[in-house]
């Protein structure tokens, strides 16, 4: 939520912003009870959302709260005001350590008071148990007289989505993000060796980010501070030398020895008890000594002069050669994996990274949720408000906008949002349809693609210029995923022929000629993996491919699977890399094209499946059983025409019968006499906010005949009234092209054509879906993503009355069984159960999981079993997880060298 200065939160009143951070906005605020100055810390949004995260935070704080030590800042209580959570913290006044560093390398026996306090402040909380794991100058606050307050201890922990780890002693790291072992957390250049590789950590990694924060207030600069991107700096934390020669003269060799200890990358031979460090440092302070002999040091640089002007003149000439040679030497950095927790309910679409590889970027893909962007450093991903409806995130090339596309299909716009939030900005109205990837060039322009063929408008916004045209004589139904070539005179581009079938191909900005480089390929894109060339890389079926490719020729070799077990559908693959060799994928499975290349099933209570005869087809949304059980109506894509139409599967004999032949049709319903469906129709899928409402005979007796024509909502039916006088539906608000707040309409079914016109049932700024009578009518089930997530409700039916949640903990596709004595939904991948009372006030018992491997499904009439629709081939699960490859294109190199 927004918070402004003055702004009353329960008894604290907000008095000035301190700052902002990874794990939310810090206020200054007063205590208008106990009349003292407190610090506030608001917690995100999507964490006060998410209950279990809530409740385990609770339990985290009530720990942290316990630690009492002059050296840490405490923790006051856990408050929630004005749909706001927030934590009450101790103010502490004064500039931060990375203040005071900022100005030089701090004094040996100002730096060691200081490194004494901070020890003692980790040893109090090692002693209870809680690691800190985000050690860093920035966490450190000094007062006017030398003070040490050490803060934001465990924070990060009990604010992990992570319920694996219920204890504070045994958690991994402290992170927004969820910490279990293979993610990596925590501030680069302060981050321990097993931290940054993804290991579990215990409380040695504070102690070697201890010795990072020594080492830079000694030295005035980062242990690790060459790195050209936080990539290359988590590099360096597992694989750089350390040069303890930087140290201060004045330094004592004890305190080098202790720093060579707390920085020794082997864990088990790092000094294992931060109370060591404290008993040093005290000597020393009691006792102060100088370095090594000075005297000594001074007769052996003299005997060593010599060699060290020819060592000075060996550099020199080294450096110049390096500055010669080391554009065409490969990077000197290792290729490190690691994986990071993507968001609860994201499921991504397409990977962006800025072009240092320093921030990742992801839309989930016109699901109503937002784009999400994270920092490599930072612990969580930040929801960008105003982009639910963004698909094709691209960053600018300096990284600090993102471009994307408002609309997966149908009319879109391109609009850009800052990295840092605010306002999206409307840069283009009408940027065509069909889906494509944009690209930001260096030349400020923004290139997209579409069903027109390739485009391009100012980043700064205006009317697009029309750079090609798709030719449908040669069967092209779009250009996709535009990419300026090095030189700026050629466009890497995709064109689509069909379900899964793509070209690469560029085209020539200045004769407009265009050249096939490769066939049956996926969206290309173009990486410069060497100093004049490099490779074009492609994803399809859940593989990502690389092929050598030389963009001044316009040559190109075979390609080679690189990396397989991308989570994705066909071309749009969730994978994406950075100019810096950087790159992003969510492991799993491909779909074919759009959709799943799948077969009807029967399954019973307890999960059993049955085959049926049915052929694998590309089946499109939920079947639906026939009143009396004995057909399957469903979609079936047709892969050469990209349009499904509605067919009816016969259980008995084992037929599949197309019904509709013309337009695209979805969503088939029965009426109950079950001789007659109603479904969605439109000229396209692109097209879909066009659709109409349409009937035909099951039995093709007749023609179709359109119920009620298009509004620019995406009519859809969803359930018809046990006695057939109401179609039940769902449309886009007031004609809306977002899929937020969705409503729920009626219509009269007619016996002829009519010209009626659906009428609101449910309204609101939710989204809602999957709308269905109760057997007696009295009853509408509906899922809506009221509290953040979709949960199943019950309304009752004609109304008025309050809504019911049946569903707990996520829910949706809800069916009655036919005795109205059960209600069905789908929890993930979870067919859930529940008792219900429908008769004539609704009760809903306690949710029951039947089995797992859920679909798209219909309940067949006793309730015993569920008609299923489930993939033709074993297909892997997509992760949470989102895996980072840092140096790809040095792998790459090796794998698939361009020369």
């Amino acid at each position: 939520m927004a918070i402004i200065i003055g702004q009353q939160l329960g008894s604290y009143e907000i008095t000035a912003l301190l700052g902002k951070g990874g794990m939310g906005e810090v206020y200054r605020a007063r205590d208008t009870k106990l009349k003292r100055d407190v610090a506030i810390k608001i917690l995100p949004d999507e964490f006060s959302r998410d209950a279990d995260r809530v409740s385990r935070f609770q339990r985290e704080a009530e720990v942290l709260a316990s630690l009492s030590h002059p050296n840490i800042a405490s923790i006051y209580d856990v408050e929630e005001a004005d749909h706001a959570r927030f934590l009450v913290l101790e103010l502490v006044d004064g500039e931060t350590l990375a203040d005071r560093i900022a100005r030089g390398p701090i004094p040996v026996d100002d730096a060691l008071s200081i490194a004494k306090q901070i020890a003692e402040a980790l040893e109090a909380a090692h002693e209870s148990g809680i690691i800190h794991r985000d050690l860093k100058p920035t966490n450190i606050k000094l007062d006017k007289n030398g003070n040490v307050k050490v803060l934001d201890f465990g924070l990060a922990k009990a604010m992990s989505e992570d319920a694996a780890y219920s204890g504070v002693s045994n958690s991994p790291t402290l992170s927004l993000a969820a910490t279990q072992a293979g993610i990596i957390l925590g501030t680069a250049a302060y981050m321990s060796p097993e931290q940054a590789s993804g290991k579990r950590v215990d409380k040695r990694t504070d102690i070697w980010s201890f010795g990072a924060v020594v080492w830079e207030m000694l030295t005035g600069e980062p242990l690790f501070n060459g790195g050209e991107t936080v990539s290359h700096t988590l590099a360096d934390v597992l694989r750089a030398p350390i040069d303890f020669t930087k140290l201060l003269e004045s330094t004592p060799a004890p305190i080098i020895e202790l720093l060579k200890r707390c920085l020794d990358r082997a864990v088990k031979t790092r000094l294992r008890d931060i109370g060591e460090t404290r008993v040093v440092i005290s000597n020393c302070l009691a006792n102060p000594v100088s370095g090594p002999d000075v005297p000594r040091r001074v007769e052996a640089y003299r005997a060593r002069l010599p060699w060290a002007v020819a060592v000075v003149l060996a550099v020199i000439a080294g450096l110049a050669l390096w500055e010669w040679l080391k554009p065409a030497l490969p990077a000197p950095h290792p290729v490190m994996r690691f994986a990071m927790t993507l968001p609860a309910n994201p499921n991504p679409g397409w990977i962006a990274l800025s072009r240092d590889g320093s921030r990742l970027a992801f839309g989930a893909g016109n699901t109503g949720k937002p784009i999400y962007v994270r920092e490599l450093d930072q612990f969580e991903w930040r929801p960008l408000a105003g982009t639910e409806n963004a698909v094709f995130p691209v960053f600018s090339p300096d990284g600090e906008w993102i471009a994307y596309m408002a609309g997966f299909t149908g009319p879109r716009q391109l609009k850009k949002i800052s990295v840092a939030g605010g306002t999206a900005l409307t840069l283009v109205d009408d940027a065509g349809d069909g889906p494509s990837t944009i690209a930001w060039e260096q030349d400020d322009y923004i290139y997209f693609g579409g069903r027109q063929g390739l485009e391009r408008a100012p980043s700064t916004g205006g009317r697009p210029q029309i750079l090609a045209t798709a030719d449908s004589k040669k069967s092209e139904l779009a250009y996709n995923a535009p990419q300026l070539l090095p030189g700026g005179k050629q466009l890497l581009f995709s064109i689509s022929l069909g379900l899964n079938k793509v070209q690469i191909a560029a085209l020539n900005l200045r004769t407009a000629e265009k050249k096939i480089l490769l066939d049956a390929a996926g969206w290309g894109s173009y990486a410069r993996t060497a100093l004049e060339t490099g490779h074009i890389i492609y994803a399809r079926n859940g593989s990502l491919f690389a092929a050598p490719f030389d963009p001044s020729r316009l040559q190109l070799r075979s390609p080679v699977p690189v990396l397989e077990g991308i989570a994705g559908t066909g071309v749009f693959l969730a994978v994406g890399f950075s100019d810096s060799g950087t790159l992003a994928y969510v492991p799993g499975s491909s779909q074919l094209g759009l959709f799943t290349l799948s077969r009807p099933v029967w399954v019973d209570r307890q999960g059993t499946e049955e085959p049926l005869s049915a052929p694998p087809r590309l089946y499109v949304g939920d079947p639906r059983l026939s009143p009396d059980g004995r057909r399957v109506a469903i979609s079936v894509l047709e892969p050469q025409q990209l349009v499904p139409d509605v067919w009816i599967y016969d259980l008995a004999r084992g037929t599949l019968t197309r019904v509709t032949s013309e337009k695209a049709n979805l969503n088939p319903v029965w009426t109950p006499d079950g001789k007659r469906l109603l479904y969605a129709s439109s000229s396209s899928l692109a097209n879909w906010q066009s659709s109409e409402l349409r009937s035909v005979p099951a039995d093709s007796s007749g023609p179709a005949m359109t119920l009620t024509a298009s509004d620019g909502s995406g009519l859809g039916p969803s359930s018809v009234s046990p006695d057939g006088k109401l179609v039940l539906g769902i449309r886009n608000r007031t004609g809306s092209l977002e899929l937020n707040g969705r409503q729920i309409f009626f219509l009269p079914l007619p016996e002829g054509a009519s010209s009626a016109k659906p009428e609101v049932f449910l309204d609101s700024q939710f989204t809602k879906a999957e709308a269905t009578f109760s057997p007696n009518g009295r009853w509408i089930a509906f899922q809506s993503n009221d509290t953040g997530r979709d949960e199943v409700y019950v309304v009752p039916y004609p109304g008025p009355g309050g809504k019911s949640q049946v569903s707990t903990d996520g829910g949706s596709s809800p069916r009655w069984a036919r005795s109205g004595k059960e209600l069905f939904y789908r929890n993930g991948d979870k067919m859930m159960v529940v008792d219900v009372d429908s008769d004539t006030k609704f009760r809903a018992g306690t949710p029951k999981m039947l089995f797992e491997k859920a679909g798209a499904y219909d309940v067949s009439s006793d309730g015993n079993r569920f008609l299923m629709v489930r993939p033709a081939a074993p297909s892997q699960t997509q992760t949470n997880e989102m895996h980072v490859v840092v140096n790809w294109f040095r792998e790459l190199q090796e794998r698939v060298p361009v020369k």
